[in-house]
């Protein structure tokens, strides 16, 4: 056999390595690693790498008595028709400068498992079969790592990390197609990234090009769920025309994540979509289409900041929603600060209730919303409290700028809102507050051909103060509540 050195460290510890599904059964032995330190190649095991000859058998025969695997550059590529498992109980270093690993059946191509694994450099060919994942990391290959991959044409997902593979690395990996296998039916591994269940998981550098789904976190238990994990700075793009209901990152049951730095675009439903999530941070992010930029809410939520985004052309920019209808939701706490959304097609910021469930202690503040007569409204609140709508700049909704209906113990305020009711002048208010409590508007400025700078329906406990507006339709204030307090607003 020809041989290579290799250190032992980077024989004992490799390069980080995904994590993936499934177990092993009780049949399947482990195998203990070697203790030399050389790298050998698949055609040391009678591999011969022309894409045509089926090489299931020696590779397997090679990651089962090597520690380090060397599987050459582009002009090797390897069709296997039977899973590849690499199941040493020591790390194994599985390298590569190109090359591929293509699918002769509808199977998965490689299993990690029993220990810390890396695969560095290799490409998986799916073939465009019907199903069968790139790499599942299992269980109990925990830290292991795929750097420096490529995915495609893959069934299922590219990569799949298995409930309890906490500490995987997936980064600087291309994944193009994946996803689209017609036997496919859960949208989990319809995805091109898919981390279940799996602690402290880093999802960084990567393109998922052409994708059915983007990139999926799950944690099935809802006071559990899935922890302190990172996706940030990947391209993320759907296929064109989208898959139905597909999303960008899809978060689910999510704990303390950091979602940053990625752009997202073309997905049928949302770009970032947060369903039953505490704690996540999700900064920096540019998106365009699809229904939300942020979603957050249906089950208990809270802790949630959206910062720095910039959505372009989406539904709506943010939407935070408490609807669920068995066991009554709240959700609380989230920021929506310092964000761009340019052209929805239905409005800015989206705030609503339904059912017997709560929303409470929400922040809209410093966000630049440009309807540019596109969208409806710039900041839209319903059945919600203690929300606090400051300092935005929203430019030409089609209705209101910031609209208000059934919400209690609520501020508006140092908002300018430029032409509300854009193509309907004298038709619609910058402010309108409808049927609502305790609701306080200050310092707000208004210009344009609107019908009122601030028009409130009715209501008890309200405040309109320092209003500053010009060129309204019908004049500046409108109050048909009980006990307004009135002053300081101002025609310019």
């Amino acid at each position: 056999m020809t041989r290579s050195s290799l250190s032992r460290r980077a024989l004992l510890y490799g390069t980080p390595v995904v994590a993936g599904a499934a177990v092993l059964t009780a049949a399947e032995p482990a195998v203990a690693a070697g203790s030399d330190n050389s790298v050998v190649s698949p055609k040391d095991y009678g591999a011969i790498g022309d894409g045509l000859t089926d090489d299931t058998a020696a590779l397997q025969r090679c990651l089962q008595e090597s520690r380090a695997v060397d599987f050459g550059g582009p002009a090797n590529v390897y069709l296997i028709t039977n899973t590849l498992t690499v199941y040493q109980t020591s790390p194994q270093m599985l390298v590569g400068q190109g090359a591929t690993i293509r699918a002769g059946a509808g199977v998965n191509l490689m299993r990690l498992g029993r220990a810390r694994h890396s695969v560095d450099g290799l490409n998986f060919d799916g073939s465009s079969q019907s199903a069968g994942v790139g790499v599942i990391v299992e269980g109990d290959a925990r830290h292991s790592s795929i750097v420096n991959c490529r995915f495609t044409n893959i069934g299922a997902s590219g990569v799949s990390v298995s409930p309890g593979a906490h500490h995987v690395t997936v980064t600087h990996c291309t994944f193009d197609h994946c996803g689209h296998g017609s036997t496919v039916a859960n949208n989990n591994y319809r995805s091109s990234i898919y981390v279940a269940d799996a602690d402290f998981c880093v999802v960084t550098d990567n393109r998922v090009l052409n994708c059915n789904w983007g990139i999926i976190f799950r944690g099935d238990s809802a006071t559990v769920g899935i922890n302190f994990y990172t996706c940030q700075s990947n391209v993320v793009t759907a296929v064109s025309p989208p898959v139905a209901i597909s999303q960008g990152i899809s978060n689910r049951n999510a704990r303390n994540g950091k979602i940053a730095g990625n752009t997202i675009i073309g997905f049928d439903d949302n770009s970032i979509d947060c369903w039953g999530c505490n704690n996540i941070t999700i900064t920096g992010n540019n998106t365009k289409g699809g229904k939300d930029g942020v979603f957050v809410g249906d089950p208990s939520s809270s802790n949630i900041v959206v910062n720095g985004n910039t959505f372009n052309g989406p539904q709506r920019g943010v939407r935070v929603l408490s609807e669920e209808q068995v066991s009554p939701a709240l959700v609380i706490g989230v920021s929506i600060v310092g964000n761009t959304v340019t052209q929805p097609t239905d409005g800015g910021v989206l705030i609503s209730r339904n059912n017997l469930s709560q929303v409470t202690g929400v922040t809209v503040s410093d966000n630049d919303i440009h309807l540019s007569g596109v969208g409806t409204y710039g900041v839209k609140v319903v059945n919600a409290e203690l929300v606090r709508v400051l300092g935005n700049r929203i430019y030409r909704p089609l209705q209101q700028g910031v609209y208000l209906s059934g919400v209690d113990v609520t501020e508006v305020a140092h908002n300018t809102v430029s032409d509300a009711g854009y193509q309907t002048p004298n038709t619609y208010s910058a402010i309108d507050v409808m049927g609502s409590n305790r609701v306080t508007v200050r310092d707000n400025v208004a210009y344009g051909n609107a019908k009122h700078a601030v028009a409130i329906n009715s209501g008890v406990g309200m405040t309109v103060t320092g209003t500053r507006w010009r060129s309204m339709g019908t004049g500046g204030i409108s109050n048909g509540a009980t006990g307004t307090v009135l002053a300081d607003n101002v025609q310019l």
